[in-house]
């Protein structure tokens, strides 16, 4: 029973038949008791009636003369054609004096009999058994008889419950009827429904079982507002996820193969060329050297870059943090950063708020970003311009980090590809050009990681401003 279809049939099976069986079990008990309870009480009114009467004949000396018998036998008798049961008159001693069943007046010894006895000594006693024979159910009635508080006589009715039982059986076979039709009609339903979803379920198997091969798209045609219709909607979107990230990754790895090509073939051609004798001129080895040496600092730069986008790719955002003064953080990371700056640059101006405001950040992660950001700024704004970081709170407990430079600026062509990885608008050749393309690619995925958001705003000739929002904390 591995199929999902059989459990859920067999599981609404159990839920139909279970509540069924005990309701039939409670309501057959509840019929059982109230139909003995209603017998019971006919046959009781009727042991006393008898009883008053049996007492109203009796002598001073509480004994019966034979008359006496007659008359009594002759109204037990009219009784029973009324209430269709057996009627017995016993005397102290358990023998009979009245029987409805005859009508010569008997004189059986009734003494034997459980019932009786507990009459005889006062005591009330009703009970089923079954004849001899085991043949048929009665139902026995012993009631005493009471005079000046002693037992004079016993009321002993007994009645065949063939009609309880009759009553019994129907409402058994009722009860097997309703049950088998409500079962059949339940499984019936719960077919219907394990093929609905099982069926679905297949569309959804078969379609990813080809689509992880390779065959087809995971398309799959499952309607509805269910639980499996969002999981097959959920199924299509990671499908498309994964066919644009693979398509992402075909596109990066043949762009990661083009961008290491040109300075492996740069270093590849100034090795061959002082091999051929470049070497033995002095301005030819310096030249060639120092291409060597320019492009494997760039290489072993782009290298180190691919490695840390594909930590931040595979990084959980919800790294633990650290809560600091982000302002001051700014400031620290501004400071070292210019210590590490030998040529002449542009002034870096650092801009704080005036209250404190704190942010659970990676702090190594966070002066990657600025660090990337400031690399940037320097590069594309003379010595004579300025740069400017400015930290201030944003709405919604945000914080807002702006890295504004006097360069050249963007081309409005540009701004969309800024963020793309190994784009760059610098001239290919230039001398001091030592970008990749990758550092605001990383700074990027640093602050999603954070989850922040960054943008940029430029014209050309007017400088830029780069733009990242991380989320602030309370103090």
């Amino acid at each position: 029973m591995k199929s999902i279809r059989w459990k859920i049939i067999w599981l609404c099976a159990v839920v139909i038949l279970v509540p069924i069986l005990f309701l039939n079990w409670y309501t057959f008990g509840m019929f059982g008791r109230f139909t003995s309870r209603e017998l019971e009480a006919r046959m009781d009114d009727s042991a006393f009636l008898i009883g008053e009467q049996y007492r109203g004949m009796l002598n001073a000396g509480g004994f019966l003369d034979n008359a006496q018998r007659v008359r009594l036998n002759a109204a037990v008798q009219s009784y029973e054609g009324r209430i269709h049961t057996s009627i017995q008159v016993l005397g102290t001693n358990g023998i009979v004096l009245a029987d409805s069943s005859t009508n010569v007046v008997p004189a059986a010894d009734l003494s034997c009999l459980p019932e009786v006895q507990s009459a005889l000594h006062g005591k009330y006693c009703a009970r089923f058994a079954l004849t001899d024979d085991h043949q048929y159910m009665f139902y026995y009635v012993a009631l005493p008889i009471l005079r000046e508080g002693r037992v004079c006589g016993v009321a002993y009715l007994s009645r065949h419950t063939g009609h309880v039982t009759k009553a019994s059986i129907r409402l058994f076979e009722f009860q097997r009827t309703t049950t088998v039709l409500t079962l059949l009609a339940g499984l019936l339903l719960a077919t219907i429904l394990a093929c609905s979803l099982t069926s679905r379920l297949r569309k959804l198997t078969a379609a990813a079982t080809a689509f992880a091969r390779g065959q087809a798209p995971l398309q799959v045609d499952v309607r509805g507002r269910d639980e499996i219709a969002e999981l097959a909607r959920a199924l299509g979107q990671m499908a498309a996820e994964l066919q644009r990230t693979n398509q992402y990754n075909r596109e990066f790895i043949a762009t990661v193969m083009h961008e290491l090509k040109m300075p492996v073939t740069a270093i590849q051609g100034a090795a061959e060329l002082l091999e051929q004798g470049a070497f033995a001129r002095e301005d030819a080895r310096v030249k060639f050297l120092g291409n060597i040496r320019f492009e494997s600092e760039r290489l072993a730069r782009m290298i180190w870059e691919l490695g840390e986008l594909t930590k931040l790719d595979t990084e959980i955002p919800h790294t633990p943090k650290e809560k600091l003064d982000y302002g001051a953080c700014v400031r620290e990371i501004v400071e070292r950063f210019e210590t590490t700056l030998d040529a002449p640059h542009a002034a870096i101006q650092v801009n704080l708020p005036a209250k404190p405001v704190f942010a659970k950040i990676m702090p190594g992660r966070i002066e990657q970003v600025i660090g990337n950001l400031l690399d940037n700024a320097v590069r594309y704004t003379p010595a004579t311009g300025s740069i400017e970081v400015t930290v201030e709170p944003g709405p919604d407990l945000t914080v807002i980090t702006t890295v504004r430079d006097t360069g050249c600026g963007i081309a409005p062509s540009n701004l969309g590809k800024v963020f793309d990885r190994f784009f760059t608008t610098e001239p290919r050749g230039r001398p001091r050009d030592f970008g990749s393309g990758l550092g605001l690619a990383i700074a990027k995925s640093i602050v999603e990681n954070h989850q922040g958001t960054i943008e940029v705003a430029s014209a050309p000739g007017r400088g830029a401003a780069f733009r990242f929002r991380l989320p602030a904390c309370m103090v």
